[in-house]
């Protein structure tokens, strides 16, 4: 995943990409992975879907 695709922190006016801290596996979806995110300008965290390099 790259910056352009790690989602932004909704609490600013202005664009700041939130960084990945950890990933998960769901096991109700298991070809999703999920990212928790934290933004690195005011510490809040967001779960995102990583999606697989596989193609379904």
């Amino acid at each position: 995943m790259t910056y352009e695709e790690a989602p932004a922190c909704d609490r600013h006016e202005s664009v700041v990409p939130m960084k990945l801290r950890t990933m998960h596996s769901d096991s109700s979806r298991p070809d999703t992975v999920v990212g928790l995110y934290e933004c690195p300008e005011c510490g809040h965290e967001r779960r995102y879907p990583i999606r697989s390099g596989e193609a379904a």
